[in-house]
């Protein structure tokens, strides 16, 4: 397999170091390397990092993703962005938004976290309700900037 490739589709795929485009398969290992875009039903990252990361059953360790979706979700020791799954795990990692049906979380800081049930000890800088009200000011905020603009360019025009 050549590591420099772009686009590489199989059933399974085990990149030992390196990077890649995107990569989809039913099995994914990706040891001390780093992708773009995975797609896959088992995907498992070890000390490296993605994009972007989506399929059934994700396991993180030690590794890191801009946004990861996936029906089963376990992060170990790793720090992503995004996260939305059915149910997931968070050990020891770091998260800026994760959603969820149901959620165990051990020693991981999210800044918002939004789940139906939640297990553990959740760290939170934003709670359901407090990512709402923030949502909410972050729209009006928007709007009145948008008014302003409006506003603005019918003056200059007369």
């Amino acid at each position: 397999m050549d590591k420099d490739e772009e686009h590489l589709e199989a059933e399974t795929i085990n990149l030992d170091g390196g990077t890649i485009g995107h990569v989809e398969a039913d099995e994914i290992l990706i040891t001390q390397g780093g992708a773009r875009s995975i797609t896959g039903e088992h995907v498992e990252v070890r000390q490296g990092g993605a994009w972007n990361v989506q399929g059934g059953r994700i396991e993180m360790r030690q590794s890191g993703a801009v946004g990861i979706r996936g029906e089963q979700v376990s992060l170990l020791g790793s720090t992503t962005g995004l996260a939305f799954s059915d149910t997931a795990e968070l050990e020891d990692s770091r998260t800026g938004l994760v959603v969820g049906r149901d959620i165990r979380v051990s020693n991981s800081p999210s800044l918002i976290f939004v789940a139906r049930e939640a297990h553990g000890d959740v760290q939170t800088y934003l709670d359901t309700r407090g990512a709402l009200l923030a949502g909410f000011a972050a729209g009006v905020a928007g709007g009145l900037f948008i008014l302003m603009g409006r506003l603005l360019s019918r003056r200059s025009r007369n």
